[in-house]
């Protein structure tokens, strides 16, 4: 594959990457970072919800985690292909 071609998929998974970093931080700063503690409906209705946005946010934090890995990996191998395309391009 072209380098040019591999460069854009790079740029499509970095820009995934953002989106899902600012995805998670849109849901931390919707979050109360409150601890609610009560038998009333209002604060059993506040946990829950910060029960599924832990869960969101944990989840998020493992996906940017592993995307941030596979971008690294992925430009460290477009660096590798076009040094050796370059080093037999100059041995020709």
């Amino acid at each position: 594959m072209n380098v040019i071609v591999n460069l854009i998929i790079c740029g499509l998974l970095i820009l995934v990457l953002l989106a899902s970093f600012l995805y998670r931080k849109f849901i931390d700063d919707h979050d109360d970072h409150n601890i609610h503690l009560g038998a009333n409906a209002i604060d059993l209705r506040v946990i829950d919800t910060q029960v599924q946005h832990t869960k969101r946010i944990e989840a998020l934090s493992s996906l940017i985690k592993y995307l941030t890995i596979v971008v690294i990996l992925y430009l460290i191998a477009i660096a590798g292909m076009a040094s050796y395309s370059a080093w037999t391009a100059a041995n020709m």
